[in-house]
């Protein structure tokens, strides 16, 4: 009877997450005893970018409620800080809350949850956040990810934000190019080289399957032909003869090198020409 002869792979070890208490409780609370979370996900909150939700709470109110914390005799948002922040623009005086009693890692749990499902997140102030979280209330990349529920490479590709260049960064952040097309320009490993192809991307525009080909074709590029030096002496004068000599892209026979000729030619094609049998 057949055995198998490669071994399982052992599943990713799960951290439990303790699950929420009870039903918060409802109230309505003053604005001037709330506070914003001591530590917020979110840099990017503006006047211009709650806009329409000021308009809203301005027209009808707020429809949905802000979740808070007790902290002594006030409040903390858990979840809602843009909610809180419109409300102050709208000059509202008193904000319906939801009140839950939670730890550290249900309340983080509850803000990553806000943050992402509901609206974009710069994948910058993602890193932060994960960074906090594992060096402020020593988390694990894996429990980090359960919490957001996403794999622990998601994580990953998030923390390692921290390693991009300054340009790379900043292009990413200012939206000028998507974090998918930033994580494959990542890995061109010349600032020069991947300096201009930010410049290009931004001026006309890439998507992740483009970016990942020109560093798939940059890689390439970087590939010396196989080049073999060949001694031999002139038969007159006795003189040594030091020739070059490598492989030609259509024929694939050897080639004296001042003998070939330069031809330009697209990466993809060149690989194609070399996997292209010739006719004899």
């Amino acid at each position: 009877m057949a055995t198998k002869n490669n071994k399982e792979a052992k599943p990713i070890e799960q951290e439990a997450i303790a699950p929420l208490a009870t039903a918060p409780q409802f109230k309505v609370i003053s604005i001037d005893l709330i506070d914003d979370p001591q530590r917020p996900m979110r840099t990017d909150i503006t006047p211009s970018s709650v806009e329409d939700i000021v308009m809203s709470i301005k027209q009808v109110g707020l429809i949905e409620p802000i979740v808070v914390k007790e902290v002594g005799n006030r409040y903390e948002v858990i979840a809602g800080h843009r909610r809180k922040y419109s409300c102050e623009l709208a000059k509202v005086l008193e904000v319906p809350c939801y009140i839950m009693k939670v730890n550290t890692e249900q309340g983080e749990m509850l803000k990553i949850h806000e943050n992402l499902y509901r609206a974009e997140v710069k994948p910058s102030d993602e890193a932060e956040h994960f960074k906090y979280l594992i060096e402020t209330h020593k988390f694990t990349p894996i429990k980090v990810a359960q919490l957001i529920g996403k794999s622990p490479s998601y994580v990953g590709d998030r923390l390692a934000i921290f390693n991009y260049p300054e340009f790379l960064r900043d292009a990413m952040d200012k939206k000028q190019i998507t974090f998918s097309v930033a994580r494959e320009l990542n890995r061109i490993d010349d600032l020069k080289t991947m300096n201009e192809y930010i410049y290009y991307a931004i001026r006309n525009g890439l998507t992740q399957e483009g970016a990942h080909k020109w560093v798939v074709d940059y890689n390439r590029s970087k590939e010396q032909p196989d080049v073999t030096i060949i001694t031999s002496h002139d038969l007159i004068t006795g003189d040594e003869i030091v020739e070059s000599v490598g492989q030609c892209v259509y024929c694939l026979n050897p080639i004296k090198l001042l003998e070939a000729d330069v031809v330009y030619i697209h990466a993809n094609c060149h690989i194609t020409a070399l996997q292209t049998p010739t006719q004899e």
